[in-house]
């Protein structure tokens, strides 16, 4: 059990001078340039000693938390508000999705449903302020998507009724709520959305995978803490800018958390559930990085499986990785780890981060906004997961060379749109705008190709950039930063994590992500659907546009 005064410390505040400024360096690493203030203090349930993760990593059943509901009928999904014990021996306030199906009761239920199948699900708002639920990657009708416009109020009711035109592929769902996203998100608004078709169900074959014991979907988030073991969200100016992150590392709502396994192939569906965190994913053992094989991304499997030693997932982004444990003897520990990487905050904002010091904008770790309270630094190298291997029968089935077929978008000829990320008096545009809720900022025509350039000219914040109603295919990265461009060896300075289908990409200071999108689909009528950060802090204060769809 914690004691009170190991949350104490947990809750405790960095040390700052006179000046509100923690004392700091610029130091090199392998990983590009990094920021330290000083060297990593421990604390309660930190991420990175390896002998905090002692608690069995929660695998989905057949109810209860994160249960997995099999749609094949009309669902009603309540938002309410309930309590979890989050952290050994306390109870925290959490906001649920819950639901009930032959009996059996679902809290933050894991969706599944076919391909191609009705979706009829009606939410009830027993919260008391208003929220709305957005499908995150799926194809819907604009007035079945989650936009904002349709929060509904508390004790209100919205009816979503619609066709998944998805392919099999791992999704989500979470709040959308107007200006609320990003504390109804992290209060516990989000849960899987799998979708299944021939294409997966072969998969699995071809590798002997169980949903649920070999197969496991891994909701990944950071949170923070009070001292009573409460989930604390009170970002201030300089996390409202740069996004609200915890020094507690949760892998499906359980901190430091330990699944065992058996010298096999295992499928990892990661989600990046965090409001602002970007993981740098990596599987160690001691010093030794382990091999692992990316199969899909956000919008389904990939065309052929990619060996990779790491991997950026962003908030919003999915990764779909197998893993042999095979390659490790029984007895040894292997950590799914996030490595450490430079934020790049501040850099070019205001001068750099030299004229934010003076203008006494730096936070520990010398990044403009980074909170004195913020135990894990950004970029901090820290653990996710702990698998413990144990004997077992090791498997002998070997990855197809061909997961699915994936076709180009046609963009020869495609029309040229680009979008400009940049910042103006502390403030995250899109265009030079700021969300509007009756502004269209632009117009595209139904059944038209297009190639969105999207330049990150914010000065220094990475934007995990999101898009609503289509899926995309990234075409090229330009520009990208010195310490991350070997990552980018697929072509076009691609990341393993760029490759398939996608719906959202992470854009670097500086950087140029090229995308081609084919507006194809069979709604009636204009849609209106949003552009945005999925940093949930920079979506709720501004940064997120609608365009229009014209049939």
């Amino acid at each position: 059990m914690i004691t009170r005064r190991q949350l104490l410390q947990l809750a405790g505040v960095a040390t700052v001078t006179a000046a509100g400024v923690a004392s700091w360096t610029y130091v090199g690493s392998r990983y590009g340039s990094a920021y330290a203030a000083q060297p990593f203090q421990p604390y309660a349930l930190d991420p990175v000693a390896t002998n905090h993760f002692k608690t069995p990593l929660p695998t989905p059943g057949s109810s209860g938390l994160l249960g997995v509901l099999d749609v094949t009928g009309p669902l009603t999904i309540r938002s309410k508000v309930g309590s979890l014990p989050l952290l050994p021996g306390f109870s925290s306030p959490f906001l649920i999705y819950e639901s009930t199906q032959d009996g059996k009761q679902f809290q933050n239920p894991i969706l599944r449903m076919e391909s191609g199948t009705r979706f009829k699900v009606r939410l009830e708002n027993a919260l008391p302020e208003p929220t709305i639920i957005h499908w995150h990657g799926i194809h819907a009708p604009s007035l079945m998507d989650g936009h904002p416009m349709s929060t509904i109020a508390a004790g209100g009711q919205y009816d979503y009724d619609f066709t998944i035109g998805n392919r099999g592929g791992t999704y989500w769902y979470h709040t959308h709520s107007h200006k609320r996203t990003a504390e109804q998100a992290y209060k516990g608004l989000a849960s899987f959305f799998l979708v299944d078709d021939d294409e997966q169900r072969a998969f699995s074959r071809s590798l002997d995978l169980r949903f649920g014991d070999t197969d496991l979907p891994i909701l990944l988030q950071d949170k923070r803490f009070d001292a009573q073991g409460r989930l604390s969200y009170r970002p201030d100016m300089h996390e409202t800018m740069m996004g609200w992150h915890g020094d507690i590392i949760m892998a499906n709502l359980t901190a430091n958390a330990v699944l065992q396994v058996t010298p096999r192939h295992y499928r990892f569906r990661l989600l990046n559930g965090s409001n602002a965190r970007i993981f740098r994913l990596a599987f160690s053992m001691g010093q030794h990085q382990l091999p692992f094989v990316v199969v899909g991304t956000d919008g389904g499997l990939l065309e052929k499986p990619e060996t990779v030693q790491e991997a950026f997932l962003a908030p919003g982004e999915r990764l779909d990785i197998v893993f042999d444990v095979g390659q490790v003897d029984p007895g040894k520990d292997v950590f799914l780890k996030s490595l450490a990487f430079d934020p790049m905050l501040g850099m070019g904002m205001m001068g750099g981060t030299a004229g934010m010091r003076g203008m006494g904008m730096m936070g520990r770790g010398g990044m403009m906004g980074a909170s004195d309270n913020l135990r894990l630094a950004l970029g901090e190298e820290f653990n996710l997961l702990k698998l413990a291997v144990v004997a077992g029968e090791r498997g002998s089935l070997r990855l197809p060379a061909t997961l699915s077929m994936i076709r180009p978008i046609a963009n020869r000829g495609a029309i040229q749109r680009d979008i400009r990320l940049s910042m103006s008096h502390m403030q995250f545009l899109i265009n030079d705008r700021s969300f509007r809720m009756d502004e269209i900022v632009f117009d595209v025509q139904r059944g038209a190709t297009e190639i969105w350039n999207i330049r990150n000219e914010s000065g220094g914040m990475p934007h995990p950039m999101h898009i609503h109603g289509f899926s995309f295919q990234v075409l090229e990265r330009l520009n990208t930063p010195r310490a991350f461009a070997s990552l980018g060896r697929f072509g076009q300075g691609r990341t393993v994590s760029d490759l398939g289908w996608k719906d959202t990409v992470l854009v670097w200071p500086g950087e140029t992500v090229r995308i081609a999108l084919d507006f194809q689909h069979n709604f009636p009528g204009d849609q209106i659907y949003l552009f945005h950060c999925h940093n949930l802090e920079h979506e709720d204060a501004g940064m997120m546009i609608n365009f229009r769809v014209r049939s």
